[in-house]
């Protein structure tokens, strides 16, 4: 069965469901780590206030039991502290969210209804959902970590002092900010993925799921855009023997090539745009009556782009752990784990030549 997931509920509905189908058994997972998880998608540079009203408090419905996962499709629910029966009745869009191609395309003249399903609020679920999938390459052996490399072109390589007061400078204003967080997935086998056919590389598979965050603008693998100013002859990961082994001599491409993993480090930028929600207001046209209205927002976050950094860590790690079932097969962890291992062994007697 492939692995998937289904997400439901709104912004301030009762609750966030999600299902994820296709899940091993016996991967041990605590209530208590699922819920460090969430934490560090709240607990961010940039976030709104709503941020210190919600808890996330979750609760599993199914395919958990005593610890460990069982390979029956696990179920949660996320409860919304913040809930609003009485929705605005506004029919003017916010330029930059869904409102006005959605309430053209399904009929709807309220424009919070778009919004409220639309909202980056919805990524708290996928966050939960992906708590598995990152506990269970981890026990694999892969790791996958994120940071946040500028903002609002400051290069925070050489300048996080300035941060905070960059974000508190926007907030007063009633303005937001965009940014670039990276990504990098450790330890990856070799042969993630295919070339045989579109709807098979990796590459695609985990650019889909970074463009499904609203804010994500635009992606680069390995060195991306700077590959178009390289020649060919700069731009390619050379092999070398060291230490009786075959290797590469760099990441340029990024980990991946052909659409499989290479067995490099999988780097990844993320280009996230500023939060279209601002308080100081912009102009809207109420799609009913033609009006101009100004439009503003007083719980979107300041920036976007440290909690993307977070959350993005999840969906990669959903799309590696359908990938790894994919290769591998099997139905339980130590089942998929030998599988993993006995590869792993192969592939290095493979490279080295004595």
């Amino acid at each position: 069965m492939t692995l998937r997931y289904l997400t439901a509920g709104e912004s301030h509905g009762k609750a966030l469901m999600g299902i994820l189908e296709g899940f091993p058994s016996n991967i041990p997972i605590t209530e208590k780590y699922i819920a460090l998880q969430l934490k560090r998608r709240r607990l961010v540079p940039g976030r709104s206030s709503r941020q210190k009203i919600e808890t996330d408090n979750f609760e599993i419905i199914s395919g958990l039991y005593k610890g460990k996962t069982t390979g029956a499709p696990i179920g949660l629910l996320i409860h919304n502290k913040k809930t609003n029966s009485a929705l605005s009745q506004s029919a003017s869009p916010m330029p930059g969210h869904a409102d006005f191609s959605a309430m053209l395309k399904y009929d709807i003249s309220q424009s919070a209804l778009i919004r409220e399903r639309a909202s980056a609020r919805e990524t708290c679920i996928r966050v939960a959902l992906g708590s598995f999938a990152l506990r269970f390459i981890a026990l694999l052996g892969i790791n996958i970590t994120s940071k946040v490399t500028n903002l609002a072109s400051i290069d925070l390589t050489k300048n996080k002092k300035s941060i905070m007061s960059k974000i508190e400078e926007a907030r007063k204003k009633g303005d937001t900010l965009g940014g670039v967080f990276e990504i990098k997935v450790e330890n990856l086998p070799i042969g993630l993925g295919s070339h045989n056919q579109w709807d098979e590389k990796i590459s695609a598979d985990i650019g889909r799921q970074l463009l499904s965050l609203n804010a994500v603008k635009g992606i680069e693998m390995g060195e991306g855009f700077k590959l178009a100013d390289m020649t060919g002859s700069n731009s390619l990961d050379s092999f070398e023997l060291k230490n009786n082994k075959i290797q590469r001599t760099s990441n340029i491409a990024g980990g991946i090539e052909g659409g499989i993993t290479n067995g490099q480090d999988i780097i990844i930028h993320c280009a996230i745009k500023a939060v279209p929600g601002i308080k100081k207001g912009i102009t809207s046209i109420n799609l009913k009556t033609g009006a101009k209205e100004i439009i503003c927002s007083e719980t979107s976050d300041t920036t976007a782009v440290f909690a993307g950094a977070v959350i993005a860590e999840y969906l990669i790690a959903l799309e590696i752990a359908r990938h790894i079932l994919k290769k591998f097969g099997g139905d339980s962890f130590d089942e998929i784990k030998d599988r993993l291992l006995l590869w792993n062994k192969q592939i290095s007697k493979k490279l080295r030549k004595s």
